[in-house]
């Protein structure tokens, strides 16, 4: 079984050899396109094989949505069974598919799925720069972001995260788009499938919405200039049917299960409540704040600094008669400003949410690469620079070169608690843990039995902090779980205070726990109840 420790030289050595080569191929006309992209996904997986292979949490999101993906197979049901707060339920569907195929649900599995999806939307970034900037240009900048996602091993990049899925949809709907504006196929399909793959990024991550929306506008710009030109409304309307379709599915799906009210009040109310900010004016200070606690991605943006200013000079100062096609830069200018808007409208600083970021960013370095084109062979330079010289560092300092050593860690965990409640628990027998700390899910392989598998919603002070409260107590006493856990303490985010986060904080749940549960103990700062009938 493959395992990494702490100090794989070789492996590091191969790497480094397969990311010269992938920086010579697309540098070098003769090599083809399809062995610079083949060598260049091949690097991706190869390097991020060690943080695959790593069973472990790496964010708290990880087990929130890997614990979603476990509990459709009790109640596939999105909003019944399951509400992932700010993550749509897209997200995490496709964390269960690896159980579809046989496969345990887990952090590698789910760790699988992302490097697909960023596999994916690195493909769709590269034809979306060939269509607008020719393949020379592609190749070269292109190979930037592979690098950086390749050898990067900040955790926020490389960990299961809700961002991944919607900015594959976002590739996608940048590669329709980039067909579209430059007479690539046929465009009422092109325009079509962008409106369904835009309007299924809310149901990804509401996050996403501003670049779904750049993009719908820019197809919408399409449409139109073509019905003027034509007096066609053909692909005005099949754009509108696409962007239409998710959502009328979506909405009959609910209305059908009975679980409208809960998309309406919870996936929509109540995130407007978690998006705070701090208004327009606090944008380009929380966008710095991010930006400065995440040292690789600011030589990704340094490598890329010199075709981003030219890229600003040729849309916002030259001639108006020199500007080419203005749906393009206006489109790309206005995706690099949303996605800065998606980064910093929570108020939280999440280095994650940076991902919304690299396809703009490599977008608007292609559009300015032409005038420096002789200097690009520099960039990638800088990005391999930066990650050979702190692979050198920390080897002869400290004899490490990967972050995530995975001898003894191939397989889940198992926590005190969890291998307490193992004494009692059966197999799809709901759990609940009030608190945070979804990770006792992952490791028991335990359905949820409330819809929201953290409780910080029905802990905090909030405009519907009771409906949240009211919700949680009727879910418990809907499905009845075998094991309820009071996790608040040191090992739960953000909910510590055992006297006033606890779950006697909350005085009808903890008589309904009274009345039909047993505290068996307390287990590594864990509270362990078992329904009576188990005991």
């Amino acid at each position: 079984m493959l395992t990494f420790d702490n100090s794989p030289p070789v492996y590091w050595f191969i790497g480094y050899a397969l990311a010269a080569f992938v920086v010579f191929s697309a540098f070098f006309k003769p090599i083809s396109t399809r062995t610079y992209i083949i060598s260049a996904i091949l690097l991706l997986i190869f390097m991020r094989l060690p943080v695959v292979v790593f069973n472990r949490e790496l964010n708290p999101d990880e087990s929130q949505m890997l614990s979603h993906a476990i509990t459709f197979f009790k109640d596939p049901v999105y909003w019944r069974s399951v509400d992932g707060t700010t993550i749509g339920p897209l997200d995490n569907y496709l964390l269960a598919i690896p159980r579809l195929l046989g496969f345990q649900i887990n952090y590698t599995s789910g760790r699988v799925m992302g490097l697909l999806c960023a596999g994916g939307a690195l493909i769709f970034l590269f034809y979306s720069l060939k269509n607008w900037f020719g393949v020379a240009i592609a190749r070269k900048i292109s190979v930037v972001p592979v690098l950086f996602l390749a050898f990067t091993q900040e955790v926020d990049f490389v960990h299961y995260s809700s961002e991944q899925l919607p900015v594959f949809l976002l590739s996608v709907c940048i590669w329709l788009l980039s067909r579209a504006t430059v007479n690539v196929g046929n465009l009422k399909n092109n325009l079509y499938f962008l409106g369904l793959a835009a309007g299924a990024i809310p149901f990804a991550k509401l996050q996403a919405v501003p670049q779904a929306l750049v993009l719908t506008a820019a197809g919408l710009w399409v449409g139109y200039q073509y019905f003027k030109t034509k007096r066609e409304t053909k692909p005005l309307l099949f754009l509108i049917l696409g962007g239409l379709t998710f959502p009328v599915v979506t909405l009959l799906w609910t209305l059908a299960l009975g679980v409208f009210s809960d998309l309406i009040y919870f996936y929509l109310l109540g995130n407007v409540i978690y998006a705070g900010g701090e208004g327009f004016w606090g944008i380009p200070g929380q966008f710095a704040k991010i930006f400065s606690l995440t040292p690789d991605f600011q030589i990704f943006t340094l490598a890329l600094i010199a075709p981003i200013l030219v890229a600003f000079y040729q849309i916002f100062v030259k001639s108006k008669a020199e500007k080419r096609n203005l749906i393009i830069p206006v489109t790309i200018i206005l995706l690099l400003f949303s996605s800065i808007y998606a980064v910093t409208k929570s108020g939280n600083d999440f280095i994650h949410y940076l991902n919304f970021c690299i396809i703009p960013w490599t977008l608007l370095a292609g559009y300015g690469l032409s005038r420096i084109e002789k200097w690009a062979f520099a960039f990638p330079v800088i990005v391999l620079l930066w990650f050979g010289a702190n692979d050198a560092y920390h080897f002869i300092k400290e004899r490490r070169l990967n972050a995530f050593d995975s001898v003894e860690a191939r397989t889940l965990a198992q926590s005190p608690v969890v291998i307490e409640l193992k004494k009692y628990s059966k197999e799809n027998d709901y759990m609940v843990v009030w608190g945070w700390q979804c990770v006792y899910y992952v490791e028991a392989q335990l359905p949820h039995g409330t819809a929201e598998n953290h409780s910080e919603r029905s802990i905090f002070s909030h405009p519907m902090q009771a409906k949240y409260k009211s919700r949680y107590l009727s879910d418990i006493e809907r499905t009845k779980p075998a094991i309820v856990l009071d996790a608040v303490g040191k090992n739960s985010m953000w909910v510590q205070n055992k006297k006033a986060q606890g779950i006697e904080s909350y005085p009808a749940l903890f008589q309904y726990i009274r009345s039909n549960y047993k505290l068996i103990g307390d287990f590594d700062d864990t509270r362990l109840y078992v329904r009576n009938d188990r005991l």
